[in-house]
């Protein structure tokens, strides 16, 4: 076999192993920083509201107006004084379990996400395209209030 063969078979499985490395990384840092609770939907519904009241008057950076339809708006917007977000929270509470989770993952983490690789290799359709960087511009606030009626709320935000 030519080395040049064995060279590049060499590089793709080291890079094989580091994306499952980074993959394991950040499951077991998502896991490790996942919170659950027994709560009701009116506990539920009053942290939602406090975390909005925090953030009232910027529009959330993603805005889902219809699912289904794939009405979706991405508001890149920069923060108005500047500031860089450095956490991401997730706030969800499913109805069925009447179960509150709470998990914060550092936005470097985001990183590797599937949504910001493909933005970057421009394989996602422009509407959707969100990359990490997108996220540390928008700085503090509410990333996606998700509430469809019946469902589970998911509230994403950074800090």
């Amino acid at each position: 076999m030519r080395t040049w063969v064995k060279v590049t078979i060499a590089g793709a499985a080291i890079v094989v192993l580091a994306v499952i490395a980074l993959t394991g990384a950040g499951a077991y840092y998502f896991f490790r920083h996942l919170n659950r609770n027994q709560a009701t939907e009116v506990v539920a519904r009053r942290e939602f509201d406090e975390i909005h009241a925090r953030y009232a008057g910027r529009p959330p950076l993603v805005e889902i107006v219809d699912l289904k339809a794939a009405d979706v708006r991405v508001n890149r917007l920069v923060h108005p004084q500047g500031r860089r977000g450095e956490t991401l929270k997730i706030l969800s509470w499913d109805p069925d379990k009447q179960e509150l989770l709470r998990a914060d993952l550092p936005l470097w983490l985001t990183q590797f996400s599937s949504v910001n690789l493909f933005s970057h290799l421009g394989v996602m359709p422009s509407k959707f395209r969100l990359t990490a960087e997108d996220l540390r511009q928008y700085g503090p606030g509410v990333v996606v209030d998700y509430r469809p009626p019946g469902a589970a709320f998911v509230l994403m935000w950074i800090e």
